[in-house]
């Protein structure tokens, strides 16, 4: 009995061994790019694919891009240029929205760029409705599903995974943020924290940090602003008014930002620190301003030019990691214009200044 078990065990991993061998041998397209690479892929000059495109790829765009922050618009430039720059022949199809506008609408859009049965779809995550609309998506064998602007998989769908997250790791820009006003205020510095929508966002960019410095600095109050920047303004007069005291305001978004700083301009307050969260250019402007004392900055174009990346290699039938994460940098009130301007250059290479 244990001779055949033996054997069978035996069988069994000379079957794995010798397929391992046929596929790196006979079709080695099919190997996997490591995490490291596919990163110093993005981050290297475009290189003109080499094999030979028999038809052009579909790619489908839905995004909540009618906001304050440009980071949905020039995710667009950014795949765009990585795609002419590699000289992918490509057809795009791209639907806006605002956040505040609900998931009614996209499930419209989505359903209008399915009609025309796209290679790829990108979207992306913040609520369960939209969790569960992806959910219905990733049982069709095609689009492949790009998730944008997350950077965790979800958990409860275990290996049944879309193609590709990416983004920028909403907690670790929360932490490096934390960091930051742990170093700039002393312990038991007041504060107030102002939230985005009920979701991923507010979830891992705002509690994120609470955490972080809790036991640190005192949490006065928190308020939602319903991705809007009139709300952000009401809400951050209400906690200026109930909490003069505190000494400043994590904003989550860029919208919610802005409308901090409407408040305090309104108040007179601008002795209350605010940071900025993402670094696209309205926050750029209001950190040169003064109206932001310290800037979250991602790079911002590496998203698209890892998506571009990652479906040329696919169209290559070669395995892209299931996550990437871009790049950070922090700004104060102590970087220079020249550290700022090497930044731009750095975090904007298609969008554009």
């Amino acid at each position: 009995m244990l001779r055949k078990q033996w054997q069978s065990a035996h069988h069994r991993l000379f079957s794995f061994i010798l397929g391992w061998i046929l596929l790196v041998v006979i079709n080695p397209n099919v190997l996997a790019v490591n995490a490291d690479d596919f990163k110093q892929l993005v981050t290297d000059d475009a290189h003109p694919v080499q094999f030979k495109q028999s038809s052009s790829v579909k790619i489908a765009v839905v995004y909540p891009g009618f906001q304050s922050s440009d980071y949905w618009q020039r995710s667009i430039r950014s795949l765009t240029g990585r795609l002419d720059a590699i000289e992918l022949d490509y057809h795009l199809d791209v639907r806006f929205s605002a956040p505040a506008e609900g998931v009614d609408l996209q499930v419209r859009q989505i359903k209008s760029v399915l009609s025309k049965e796209p290679d790829y779809l990108i979207l992306t995550i913040n609520s369960l409705q939209q969790q569960r609309i992806v959910e219905l998506l990733l049982e069709q064998d095609k689009p492949k599903i790009i998730v944008q602007n997350l950077t965790k998989p979800v958990e409860e769908w275990f290996d049944f995974q879309p193609f590709l997250y990416v983004g920028f790791d909403h907690a670790q820009g929360a932490l490096e943020l934390a960091d930051y006003f742990k170093v700039r205020f002393p312990k038991g510095t007041p504060y107030g924290l102002l939230l985005w929508n009920k979701g991923v966002v507010s979830d891992q960019r705002g509690l994120t940090f609470e955490r972080a410095v809790s036991g640190y600095h005192d949490l006065k109050a928190s308020y939602f602003t319903n991705a809007s920047r009139e709300m952000a303004k009401a809400q951050a007069l209400a906690l200026i008014t109930e909490y003069p005291e505190i000494k400043y305001i994590y904003a989550c978004t860029t919208d919610v930002a802005l409308g901090a700083v409407d408040a305090l301009h309104e108040l007179g307050r601008e002795d209350i620190v605010i940071n900025g969260w993402g670094g696209g250019l309205a926050e750029i402007e209001a950190f040169e301003r003064g109206d932001l004392d310290v800037l979250l900055m991602r790079m911002n174009d590496q998203n698209g030019v890892a998506i571009a990346e990652a479906i040329s290699l696919d169209r290559q039938k070669k395995e892209v990691p299931l996550v990437f994460s871009g790049d950070f940098s922090v700004l104060h009130n102590n970087s220079t214009p020249e550290i700022l301007r090497t930044l731009i250059s750095k975090a904007f290479i298609y969008s554009g200044p």
